[in-house]
Parts: C-alpha cells; sequence; structure tokens
C-alpha cells in the first residue's frame, strides 16, 4: 500500500512545486514594481549628444523647431514631439517633449525669428537615449518634406544633431506599472495550478472512495504493488492484470472488465487539439480519455498500448 499511496500523494501534488514556483516570480516582480516607484536621487550629467557620459543629463535649451515627428500613446492617447532644440553656442540636438506641456518657446509659434537673440536658456533634463535607425529615418523624411529637398541623411544627420537624443518624457512609472501587470499575472497562473491542483485532488479522492465502495481497492492496490505493472511512461498510463492506470490528468483507475469499447480520435470535449486519445468507453457508457500523443515517434508506443488495451477486453 505504500508505494500506491506514495503515488496518489505525488499526483495529488504535482503542480504544486510549480504553482509556488510561479507565485515567487509574482512576488519578486511586484516588489521591483514597487520599488520602480520610489523616489530616487539622481546624478545627472551634462548632455553631449555625441557620447552618453550618463544615463541622465542636464543641458540648456533657448527654443525648439518642430514637431519634427509625432507619436501617440497607445495606452492613454497623449501625445509627444521629437523637436530640434538649440542650446549653447546655436547648437543643435533633438530632444522628446510632451506636447501638452512645453514652456520653451517654438520658433514659429511662440517667438520669431528676429527675437532669438533676447531669449534666455531654460534647464532642461531627461533620459539620455541613442537614435534608432527608425527614429533617424522618420526625422530625416520630415525635416526633409519641410524644406521641400533632400538635405537631411543619417550621415549629415549624426553631423548636425549628434548619435544621442535627450528625452524628457519619465517613464519610470509607466514601466513600473507594466511590471504590476506582469506580476499579475504570474499570480493569476499561479492561482490557477493551485485550483486545477485542487480539482484533480478532489477527482482522486472521489475515485478512489468509489473503489472502496465497490470493494475494489484492496484489488486495486495488490496489482499496482504486485511488480508486474507495464508502464507506458511516455503515455503516462499503466496496465495491470486487470486495470488500467491513467495519470494524465490525475488519476483514472479504470476495470478492464468493464470496458466496452476502446477507440481512437483527436477530438475531445467537442474541440480539437494537438493530441491523439484512446478513447475508453465502460458499461456504463462513461467515457475516459488516456495516452495522449502529439508527436510522431509516440505513434509505435500509443498503437502497441492499443493493441494491449483491446486485447484483454472480454
Amino acid at each position: 500500500m505504500e508505494i500506491f499511496d506514495k503515488k496518489v500523494k505525488q499526483i495529488k501534488n504535482k503542480r504544486i512545486p510549480l504553482a509556488i514556483f510561479v507565485l515567487i516570480i509574482a512576488f519578486m516582480i511586484f516588489i521591483y514594481a514597487i520599488i520602480q516607484f520610489i523616489p530616487k536621487d539622481i546624478e545627472y550629467v551634462e548632455f553631449n549628444k555625441h557620447e552618453k557620459a550618463g544615463s541622465y543629463a542636464r543641458t540648456i535649451v533657448y527654443y525648439l523647431m518642430g514637431p519634427i515627428v509625432q507619436v501617440k500613446n497607445p495606452n492613454d492617447g497623449s501625445m509627444s514631439g521629437y523637436y530640434v532644440a538649440v542650446g549653447k553656442e546655436k547648437n543643435l540636438f533633438i530632444i522628446r517633449l510632451n506636447m501638452e506641456n512645453i514652456e520653451i518657446p517654438i520658433l514659429g509659434k511662440d517667438i520669431e525669428k528676429d527675437a532669438i537673440d533676447s531669449l534666455e536658456g531654460r534647464e532642461v533634463v531627461g533620459n539620455v537615449k541613442l537614435s534608432s535607425s527608425s527614429l533617424k529615418s522618420a526625422l530625416n523624411i520630415s525635416l526633409n518634406t519641410i524644406f521641400n529637398e533632400e538635405i537631411a541623411n543619417n550621415s549629415s544627420y549624426e553631423k548636425v544633431f549628434g548619435a544621442y537624443y535627450l528625452d524628457t518624457i519619465e517613464e519610470v512609472e509607466n514601466n513600473a506599472i507594466k511590471l504590476l501587470i506582469v506580476s499579475a499575472f504570474f499570480a493569476i497562473i499561479g492561482a490557477l495550478y493551485i485550483l486545477i491542483n485542487k480539482r484533480i485532488k478532489t477527482n482522486v479522492d472521489i475515485n478512489i472512495e468509489q473503489l472502496k465502495l465497490k470493494g475494489k481497492l484492496d484489488e486495486v492496490i495488490n496489482e499496482f504493488e504486485s511488480g508486474q505493472l507495464i508502464n507506458y511512461k511516455k503515455l503516462k498510463v499503466s496496465l495491470s492484470t486487470n486495470y488500467i492506470f491513467s495519470y494524465s490528468v490525475g488519476l483514472d483507475i479504470i476495470d478492464i472488465r468493464d470496458i466496452k469499447e476502446v477507440s481512437t480520435s483527436k477530438k475531445t470535449f467537442g474541440s480539437y487539439d494537438k493530441n491523439k486519445y484512446i478513447i475508453i468507453t465502460t458499461k456504463d457508457n462513461i467515457e475516459y480519455y488516456i495516452a495522449p500523443i502529439h508527436k510522431k515517434r509516440q505513434k509505435f508506443i500509443f498503437n502497441e498500448l492499443l493493441t494491449k488495451i483491446k486485447s484483454t477486453i472480454q
């Protein structure tokens, strides 16, 4: 009985370690997300469009030209724009700003060309980011459209605007929210594993209780522990003299003497999946789906088991 009880316990708790593992991942991601919300002391370096001296930088901007490219956030619908910024000594570089809250004057909109010399610079801080090829291409196309002339390409772009741009839109909070969503997803998966395991445990207990009521449990245990089981591990099935033990979902114990029909099908519970099953119908018209396979190399052993079961039907 010890071997049978050990197998039953293993089946009942099979998904618990995986559920715990998934829930630990969910907890770790959750903690990391919370940390992202905690204000941090950020060290800002002087922005250099040609090299990255740090992740965060500050610089002086006198006025803007653009937007050259506009981007809509699919999550909240907010608009951001990539502008040409004019800094100290008329240094040109690309800056990304929230279009709904721009305090720097834009040439042609807030200020005219003849008044730019009287402007006072404003300090701007943000993330230093490498300009991607897609961003360069979009900016080049937009600049050429604005000036109606092929003046911008990748080579001239880096000479004028540099390899890096300044992104003033803080995305830490958005990233933290995404992490919280991922954490919730893993937590749900872990909870589902626990619920599935609970359902399997209940079904196993019911099956064993039914065997007790029918007076077959001692016979089942004796045959399981007889040492004469034929095991089909890849198909999650074992055969004894009078019983089929299926472990594909929980623990189905089928009395071979009660089998009325044996067939195969890919159809299960009204839907098609990748697996092929041996379908066993008992004299009480109860159907069991056992030995699922979806790989061709398992076909031989599948057919062997099918033949074996059919040969034992009385």
